[in-house]
């Protein structure tokens, strides 16, 4: 299928949810709620306004999941990562909150365009240990902030000058964990259909035996409203400050082939959340899901790890929108929504 961009373009979101199967599986689905609602109902708005907008949905989704678990005792200590990536007047704004990420293909070279907000992540930038080294990690687990764990969350915005035949992916720990860039990129590189190439990720992922759940989000921006890349054009990670927000002071292009593919392994892995001081560790622990007499495939796995296509508020470029959706035979974390209102 395929949709025009207008003034409402294309947002797309993974949520990592943390805090044992079933409050994981609140925490993100609130954060999807959230953000998709709030977005819903704003007016187009300039580049700008439009991640002023962003910042504060994912502010609001931090507010409602920490008072929830505030108030329930069953869901203490629940959180949930969040990477939002949202398509605007021919650029990628990208809101980010824990670990999950999103990269940017583009001429053969594949970019991470979000910095995972873990102490791994810190020791590597501060020159402390390489990424080779992070992998076995002992406090890999340890992420900085997590959507509901604490009263008010940094939203780390970037962009991205986004070029004809551009390759959007975003991604849940499951899959950038066991899954070095490099076959990532070769991976994506020797299959040209999305959806079959995140099929091939996430199956890499599982053959890995990952810790974790897995979920790719993936997308192919085309259209005349794009410049065709250019040898000089890179890709990297650019911070983007939209100014002081006013709300607060007084109270593009054609995308093609969207594929949103998720997968879980067979045993279903929660995860719990530990907060002590200003950091949130991360600790898979291994959970049969169901009675021991039920066969796997018959099991229905939690959601507590989402990926939504949505269809959000923000000023476009010309084009449209193609959405293909991709499921594994034991099933999948995934959930789509129409335009918005």
């Amino acid at each position: 299928l395929r949709f025009p961009l207008g003034d409402k373009g294309a947002l797309m979101l993974v949520c990592d949810g943390m805090g044992g199967a079933a409050a994981g599986e609140v925490a993100s689905q609130m954060a999807v709620d959230s953000i998709f609602d709030d977005l819903a109902q704003a007016a187009p708005q300039d580049r700008n306004g439009f991640a002023r907008t962003l910042r504060r949905a994912v502010e609001g989704a931090n507010e409602k999941i920490f008072i929830q678990s505030r108030d329930n005792q069953s869901e203490r200590g629940m959180g949930t990562t969040c990477t939002v990536a949202a398509l605007v007047d021919g650029k990628l704004i990208i809101g980010q909150i824990g670990d999950s990420r999103c990269y940017v293909l583009r001429a053969g070279r594949l970019a991470q365009v979000t910095k995972d907000q873990s102490l791994a992540w810190q020791l590597i930038e501060a020159g402390a240990m390489t990424t080779e080294e992070a992998k076995a990690f002992e406090h890999a687990n340890i992420i900085l902030q997590a959507l509901g764990v604490q009263e008010q969350v940094e939203v780390v915005l970037s962009e991205v000058d986004l070029r004809q035949g551009d390759i959007i992916l975003l991604s849940s720990d499951g899959l950038h964990g066991p899954v070095a860039d490099e076959e990532i990129l070769e991976m994506l590189t020797a299959e040209p259909d999305l959806q079959k190439a995140g099929q091939t990720l996430i199956q890499k992922a599982l053959d890995r035996d990952g810790p974790d759940n897995v979920t790719v989000v993936l997308a192919r921006v085309v259209g005349d409203g794009l410049p065709p890349p250019a040898p000089e054009d890179t890709v990297a990670f650019v911070g983007y400050d939209p100014g002081p927000d006013p709300m607060l002071e007084t109270s593009t292009g054609e995308v093609e082939n969207l594929a949103t593919t998720a997968a879980v392994p067979t045993t279903r892995i929660p995860k719990e959340l530990v907060t002590p001081d200003d950091v949130v560790t991360k600790t898979d622990v291994s959970e049969e899901a169901g009675d021991a007499g039920v066969p796997a495939s018959n099991i229905r796995p939690g959601r507590s790890l989402l990926a939504l296509f949505l269809l959000a508020l923000m000023a476009a470029a010309v084009g449209g929108i193609s959405v293909m959706k991709c499921e594994r035979e034991q099933a999948v974390q995934s959930e789509g929504r129409g335009s918005a209102p």
